[in-house]
């Protein structure tokens, strides 16, 4: 082989090897880091119009609410079958107009059977001119937004199923530091703990405590107001008051088994057994009234811590019991009741008192912020 050929064939050579490295000059692939490739994955698997479509958790908590309080008065029963049994009862009434209702005397009258006529119409009947015994003179002593309905486990009269002294009062369930209004106006006659001034049963029984002897009187008799188991007094003896004025806050003072606000109304004299109802005094709220009664025996006597109970016909409304006043306890002097439920809601009602086995039911008008009063006379029990 001449030297052309050679160098021919050596040029061919160089050519091809120079050919097959051409990949491998090639810069490598970057590589992907962790964050490209968690970022790639969520982009992938996670698109970000997922977490704007799910549900958000209120539904949830909608749809299986917690409990109600143990608050028997205020617990709602089911909309739905309350409003049934409301209409089978309106069915079952024979004549469910405010000129039937009697005053239910001797033994108890079996309930009347269902049948089918139409169900009555519950139209309200005029309302009637207030009674001269009313006087909602009273603002709540708590402000608005804050718990200003009355305790409805132990109230006024009651002795909580024989586990307490008759309670002189009503109570406001609040917490430590609430502010308390003077209920209307008028002068403070105590101011401070009651260890040296008496105003209970036995000394630092309210702890600290206020009175208030108001501006007006009822039945020719002083109206007293008392503040007890108060953390803070911000008034003192001889001041004059307006109503709805801060006069102190709420504690736990005294013998109060929890903090909250006692409330009472003494009548005629700055004394522990001159009590009565503020459910008679306290202003009721918009569109509820106030159910008041005397349970007796045929002879007379009040019947003492009998269980009343309130069922709407009309429409649906909260579950409503009380008690009658324990023995001792003094009914209003104008109307002379010995039970009082307040904020029912307008409508019409069967009030019921059982005795024994024996229902005794009366029927009423409620009306927005007046008092019903019903009388139930209970038969006389067998052996």
């Amino acid at each position: 082989m001449n030297d052309w050929s050679r160098r021919l064939l050596k040029h061919v050579a160089l050519g091809i090897l120079l050919l097959m490295s051409l990949p491998a000059c090639q810069p490598a692939p970057e590589a992907a880091t962790p964050a490209t490739v968690a970022a790639t994955m969520t982009a992938t698997t996670q698109p970000a119009t997922i977490t704007a479509t799910l549900p958000a958790p209120v539904v949830a908590i909608a749809q299986s609410p917690s409990p109600l309080p143990d608050m028997r008065s205020f617990q709602l029963l089911n909309p739905t079958a309350q409003a049934a049994t409301a209409e089978a009862a309106a069915i079952a009434l024979i004549s469910p107009t405010p000129e039937q209702m009697a005053i239910a005397t001797g033994d108890a009258t079996a309930s009347p059977t269902a049948t089918l006529t139409p169900q009555p119409t519950f139209t309200p009947p005029t309302l009637p001119e207030t009674s001269a015994n009313e006087h909602y003179w009273l603002i709540r002593p708590i402000p608005e937004g804050g718990t200003v309905w009355t305790d409805k486990i132990y109230p006024f009269g009651s002795t909580r199923g024989g586990t307490l002294r008759p309670h002189h009062g009503v109570e406001f369930n609040v917490p430590t530091g609430t502010q308390v209004l003077g209920a209307a106006s008028g002068t403070v006659v105590v101011a401070g703990p009651d260890d040296a001034e008496i105003v209970g049963p036995e000394g630092s029984f309210y702890g600290n405590v206020v009175v208030i002897q108001h501006d007006f009187l009822y039945l020719g008799q002083a109206v007293f107001t008392l503040y007890g188991h108060l953390s803070e007094v911000y008034v003192a003896v001889g001041q004059t008051v307006a109503a709805g004025e801060l006069i102190a806050l709420s504690g736990g003072t005294g013998v109060a088994d929890g903090p909250h606000l006692h409330f009472e109304v003494r009548l005629g004299a700055n004394s522990y057994d001159a009590v009565r109802n503020p459910l008679l005094w306290l202003w009721p709220f918009p569109d509820r009234g106030t159910v008041i009664g005397r349970v007796s025996w045929p002879n007379g006597e009040l019947v003492a811590e009998a269980p009343v109970s309130l069922h709407r016909v009309d429409g649906p409304a909260p579950y409503m019991a009380t008690t009658s006043y324990a023995s001792g306890m003094l009914g209003d002097p104008g109307w002379g009741e010995n039970f009082a439920v307040d904020d029912v809601p307008a409508g019409y009602y069967e009030i019921t008192v059982r005795s024994g086995s024996e229902d005794y039911t009366v029927e009423a008008w409620v009306f927005s912020r007046q008092t019903t009063y019903v009388e139930i006379t209970l038969g006389l029990q067998s052996d």
